[in-house]
């Protein structure tokens, strides 16, 4: 967990086998910059982070709900694995992008556009070692979501 932290901070995108865990309770939602929700307290979300599961350059991110099961897929999979990579490290922010597209989704016939890893990305807070605060931005609707650190 340590060494995936360690590569994060780094900026390297060839990390080590291995994967990092963010929980979180709460999180807030903003469209066009504008907070639409306020805080959603009760909300338990665990992201995933780990060395491509593809074996290619980068990360994959992937988002687990952790207050039960998918009506519709029958698991608990909130947001299916995205390949990423680092694109900036800023102090002790780290920024990851999404790059090249979902095979499944083209193979169902998905248009390129929403194929595209390309729409997603998350910015780390990191601090002593570990994720403090979690964004998801979902650049092709203008949507980030702020996840906060699980209040034990």
């Amino acid at each position: 967990m340590k060494e995936i932290i360690k590569c994060l901070i780094e900026g390297n995108n060839y990390p080590p086998e291995g994967k990092v865990f963010f929980d979180s309770s709460d999180h807030i939602r903003f469209q066009n910059g504008q907070n639409v929700s306020g805080h959603n307290y009760g909300c338990n979300r665990r992201f995933v982070i780990e060395k491509n599961i593809e074996g290619g350059v980068g990360y994959t991110v992937t988002m687990y709900n952790l207050d039960g099961l998918h009506p519709f897929w029958q698991n608990n999979i909130q947001m299916a694995p995205k390949r990423m990579h680092i694109v900036s490290v800023n102090d002790n922010f780290v920024e990851l992008r999404g790059y090249g597209y979902d095979e499944n989704a083209l193979a169902m016939g998905a248009p390129l556009s929403d194929a595209s890893f390309a729409s997603y990305g998350v910015v780390l807070l990191i601090e002593n070692n570990a994720i403090k605060r979690l964004q998801l931005n979902m650049y092709d609707r203008d949507i980030s979501i702020v996840y906060l650190n699980k209040q034990h």
